[in-house]
């Protein structure tokens, strides 16, 4: 007989809520600047635990998850949200924003050299297949 994974009363596996709340943990703190190290430090718990948390693989207590909102600087509620995208959003990601810096900055041939690049690294969407009329490249 299949195992059924129990459900949270919001329709959602409680699996799904757990690695929702692990997308909302890392985002958290990564915004904040903290490695798993130094949260899990500040709160006397493992960083392995706190990877765990983080891939949705452990079930935090409710004491676990008010620590982890007080000491990030998040509102509880924000944790406890089952909406699909992390706390930070891609704008916020220090990578991104070094890269939108980067291009900024970049004369008109660097920024055409630079999404050529980014083209030939990234397959590209099944929309931009279309329009292209070709299928996409994909390198093994």
């Amino acid at each position: 007989m299949a195992r059924q994974s129990a459900e949270h009363p919001s329709g959602n596996s409680i699996l799904d809520v757990c690695r929702r709340f692990g997308l909302h943990l890392k985002a958290s703190r990564r915004r904040m600047g903290y490695t798993q190290e130094h949260l899990a430090d500040r709160l006397d718990l493992s960083a392995n635990f706190i990877a765990h948390l983080e891939r949705g693989s452990r079930k935090p207590s409710l004491d676990t998850i008010v620590a982890l909102a007080r000491f990030l600087e998040v509102p509880l509620e924000s944790f406890l949200k089952l909406e699909a995208e992390p706390a930070m959003s891609r704008k916020e990601d220090p990578m991104v924003r070094r890269a939108y810096r980067m291009i900024k900055e970049a004369s008109g041939q660097r920024v055409k050299l630079i999404v050529s690049l980014l083209e030939e690294m990234a397959p590209p969407s099944p929309e931009h297949r279309s329009r292209r009329g070709r299928p996409s490249r994909h390198r093994s």
